[in-house]
């Protein structure tokens, strides 16, 4: 395998996008690797190596306000999923595969199907999630002011709905208000695949203080990216796709 800067990625509007690219020594497709809020290419990269076993080239990017993206943060970050999504399509069939706001944004954009792994779709943001955006905002992320991420969920609109192929994964024991969003999201696209992750998760601790019961799952949340299990999932999951595609 192959790992590489892609330095000529860019948005419709002419803004680089930083980007790492994973390539197998025969790729059967590709994958865009869109990081959760917070993160940056290179916490993907155990994702793309994962998919590289499987045969699968994975394009991991900097989301506009993030790493080495000097964009500023805000909904334009669609369109850098879709450059991102457009480029790996010279692979064959595409995928887009995201964490959180990650994996909102896959699933809001065209590839052929879509991992959204604890996708950041909630009907309400909890006290305790609403607290710890405005008071432990990410070091990696250049925002107007702490929160900012919650008014960005809203501006981006909802995930439309749609019959393509899409593996819906969360952890057992993840934040409580994506979990509640979980049967909703299924039910509103038609070829989703509900699993979640057991292995690998903080317990859930007895506490008298309901942020500090808050924080294991806010932990689960955010580790995924890094669990043996989601990425074992994850290139299954793609690699049964891309099987099926292949025999039809």
């Amino acid at each position: 395998m192959n790992l590489e800067r892609i330095t000529t990625l860019a948005a419709t509007d002419g803004h680089n996008i930083p980007a790492y690219l994973f390539t197998p020594d025969s790729a059967r497709g590709g994958a865009a690797l869109i990081p959760p809020y917070g993160s940056t290419k290179e916490h993907l990269l155990g994702i793309a190596a994962t998919l590289g076993d499987v045969g699968i080239a994975a394009l991991s990017i900097d989301l506009c306000g993030h790493g080495e993206n000097r964009t500023a943060i805000g909904p334009v970050m669609r369109d850098e999923v879709e450059s991102a999504v457009r480029y790996v399509r010279r692979f064959g069939r595409t995928a887009a595969v995201g964490i959180s706001l990650g994996g909102r944004l896959a699933l809001m954009s065209s590839a052929d199907c879509m991992v959204a792994i604890s996708p950041a779709v909630v009907v309400e943001i909890s006290p305790q999630g609403k607290w710890m955006f405005e008071n432990f905002p990410s070091p990696a992320v250049r925002e107007p002011y702490s929160g900012y991420v919650i008014e960005l969920l809203d501006v981006l609109g909802p995930v439309p709905s749609h019959d393509r192929p899409c593996l819906l994964l969360y952890a057992e024991r993840d934040i409580p208000a994506i979990l509640g969003g979980a049967a909703g999201l299924k039910a509103n696209l038609s070829k989703s695949d509900l699993r979640y992750v057991t292995t690998d998760l903080r317990p859930d601790i007895k506490h008298e203080n309901g942020l500090i019961r808050y924080l294991p799952r806010w932990f689960n949340h955010g580790e995924l990216k890094f669990n043996y299990e989601v990425l074992s999932v994850t290139a299954g999951w793609l690699a049964e796709r891309w099987g099926k595609a292949q025999n039809a």
